[in-house]
């Protein structure tokens, strides 16, 4: 089987990754173009689980929400996460017109470039595609805050970039969510807590990645002069399909990925100045990460 353009898996390689160059996205439409619509999901499902790990990053990094002053930040965030092992190989079924006579583990598209062969009966063989041999996957997200009414702030996400692309079209991050404080309920808390949820949709072109991430969050953190620590707790769910066209018939094809349903636990830290604030945080999730940002405002 062989597609004109699986551009449901160019489209998500674009994200963070080095495989928008021309070469690179030519190799990975070659090796889609030899598996079927259920192999093809596994061998992207790392890079799902890795859009889920980042979207779902940098998104809380304070449990401080106050009561009625005032606040406005603009903030840049970059998020990052290590592929495990385990996600370098998938195990493939057996596409029509092919019946295997063993089980092979092929690579993901993160996975050992090699391809891999697999024997068949009457002596038949199957090729799977090698990976791109890749351990990060890396992305960034402004992010605009806006608080002060009764101890409640409100958190927008947008990016809309134009990918250069006449089969891949747009690329649109839209996010929108918010805090509100629980400490503010009880006198003399010992930690600032707030509870937080966050909506987030990633798209790329027109139905070729439709993908959307909900969060839901309780963070808690103590300020030391301009040091603040802080430990978020959180849920997050997270839905992805896309489509591509077979080549032999024309026919639109549908992938639906499965949803990732993880808890989410953060630790990280502030260096809060006037106007400027500095976070790191590590994230355990559907991928464990790292992100950081910068933010300017009041």
């Amino acid at each position: 089987m062989k597609f004109t353009s699986l551009r449901l898996g160019v489209g998500i390689a674009l994200v963070g990754l080095a495989l928008a160059g021309g070469t690179a996205r030519a190799q990975l439409e070659a090796n889609l173009g030899a598996l079927n619509d259920e192999n093809a999901r596994g061998y992207l499902q790392p890079l799902a689980t890795a859009l889920s790990a980042t979207l779902n990053a940098s998104v809380f990094q304070t449990g401080d929400i106050p009561r009625s002053k005032p606040t406005f930040q603009i903030q840049a965030n970059v998020m990052g996460v290590t592929f495990d092992d385990a996600d370098r190989t998938y195990t493939p079924t057996d596409p029509p017109g092919f019946e295997s006579s063993e089980s092979v583990k092929a690579p993901t598209v993160i996975g050992d470039p090699d391809a891999v062969i697999q024997e068949g009966q009457a002596g038949t063989q199957l090729y799977h595609p090698g990976g791109f041999d890749l351990e990060n996957f890396t992305i960034a997200a402004p992010q605009l805050s806006v608080g002060g009414f009764m101890g409640t702030k409100l958190l927008v996400r947008w990016i809309s970039l134009d990918l250069g692309d006449a089969d891949l079209g747009n690329l649109e991050l839209f996010g929108i969510g918010g805090q509100h404080s629980l400490s503010q309920y009880f006198l003399e808390a010992p930690v600032d807590v707030a509870a937080g949820v966050m909506y987030q949709s990633f798209k790329i072109g027109d139905g070729l990645v439709d993908a959307s991430t909900l969060q839901f969050n309780v963070t808690g953190s103590k300020r030391f002069g301009v040091i603040e620590p802080y430990v978020g707790i959180g849920y997050d769910t997270f839905d992805m399909k896309g489509e591509y066209t077979e080549d032999t018939t024309g026919e639109g094809i549908n992938v639906k990925f499965d949803r990732e349903n993880n808890i989410h636990l953060t630790v990280g830290g502030r260096l809060n100045f006037n106007y400027v604030i500095l976070h790191g945080e590590f994230n355990a999730a559907a991928e464990s990460g790292v992100a950081a940002g910068l933010s300017v405002g009041l």
